[in-house]
């Protein structure tokens, strides 16, 4: 790294050129570098590192902040000085421009903090008490049984029960509390969070993770409002909460560990939004999609990047970053297989087999062995 930054050997010109080189230096952990250095092609630096530098920026009170933004459209220490010198310079003896205004979140008192924390408490205790008297039931029908084969059918009934249920709670927890979601302001201890809350917590903490990837997957989110074409694979774990407001486009694939989950808290308050992706449409891994993004047919996001508010990837576009910007990378290493409804269907069949024939009864007739 430290000869791919002499690739120039520029010096800096100005003082904020020489502040932003001896800053970026110390990042990435060099001597020195050159001006006209290209932080991600001849320094190797990538987002992480860039976040670093300008973290380290912000803290120096002589220099302008810099953002993300600034660093992608601006990949030198030159480029990025002249950029800011032309968005901070301001008239002799002429006042400083005032900070962006932070929304600050309304106060809470007291008693709504605690009042809503009780009624988590609450529904904790409540949803555990249910579950241990249903377990305990379950636990007495089980072990009831005569013989080997009569143990297996009564867990296989048993756990597939427990199973359904499972599943189908947080759907209607989420249609009887909310309805169908809407973009709206969710103030944070308020009666509307909690429902929110109740909903999140039940979505989340289901076991039809299980089937990630799978059709039955994606029966489940349709099931809770979203709006999923034929085709669609997701394999990240992290379930969207606000499922109505979740688009996505027939052919698409979401890999692991993408967060889009259709809402955000910002100043107090819990703020439900859009995410709207086109077909054939390949996001990820690491990624994050914030609310009021968009993405169309046939657009790529890279992994361990970012779509923030308001930003929208064209149609046949490619897009990496944090927060995204054009690349011309391709980030499709291979092509889409052929995959019939036929073969999609068993699939599904056979993994709902495997769960409810195998693993639950193996897991309730090995607890009743136990005990």
């Amino acid at each position: 790294m430290a000869q791919a930054t002499t690739v120039t050997d520029a010096g800096p010109a100005t003082g904020t050129e020489r502040s932003l080189a001896e800053v970026l230096a110390e990042v990435v952990r060099v001597e020195r570098v050159s001006v006209d250095s290209h932080f991600f092609e001849d320094l190797g630096a990538d987002s992480m590192v860039m976040a670093q530098f300008c973290a380290r920026v912000r803290k120096r009170p002589e220099l302008p902040s810099v953002s993300m933004k600034d660093v992608y459209r601006h990949p030198t220490i030159r480029s990025l000085a002249t950029a800011l010198a032309g968005t901070t310079s301001t008239p002799a003896g002429a006042p400083a421009p005032a900070p962006a205004e932070v929304p600050v979140p309304a106060p809470v008192g007291t008693a709504r903090y605690v009042l809503c924390g009780a009624l988590q408490a609450l529904f904790y205790l409540g949803y555990a008490y249910l579950a241990a008297l249903i377990m305990i039931r379950g636990y007495v029908w089980v072990s009831a049984g005569a013989g080997v084969l009569d143990g297996y059918l009564r867990s296989a009934t048993f756990g597939g029960a427990v199973f359904l249920g499972m599943c189908i709670l947080p759907i209607l927890a989420k249609w009887v509390l909310i309805g169908r979601w809407k973009p709206r302001q969710i103030p944070i201890w308020s009666l509307a969070y909690l429902r929110f809350w109740i909903v999140k917590t039940l979505v989340q903490a289901n076991p039809v993770l299980f089937f990630l990837g799978s059709p039955l997957y994606l029966l489940y989110l349709r099931a809770l409002g979203a709006s999923i074409g034929r085709g669609v694979v997701i394999l990240s774990r992290h379930v969207p909460v606000c499922t109505d407001l979740l688009t996505v486009g027939a052919g698409t694939v979401i890999r692991k560990d993408s967060f889009f989950t259709c809402y955000r808290a910002h100043a107090g308050l819990i703020q439900p939004g859009a995410v709207t992706l086109g077909k054939d449409v390949l996001v990820n891994e690491s990624t994050v999609l914030d609310i009021g993004t968009s993405m169309g047919d046939g657009a790529q996001l890279g992994h361990a990047s970012s779509l923030h508010t308001g930003q929208a990837v064209p149609a046949g576009e490619r897009w990496h970053g944090s927060p995204a910007q054009p690349t011309e990378v391709d980030y499709r290493a291979a092509g889409p297989a052929d995959c019939g409804a036929w073969r999609r269907a068993t699939y599904s069949v056979l993994q709902l087999l495997r769960v409810l024939l195998l693993n639950l009864p193996l897991a309730f007739g090995g607890l009743v062995a136990l005990f």
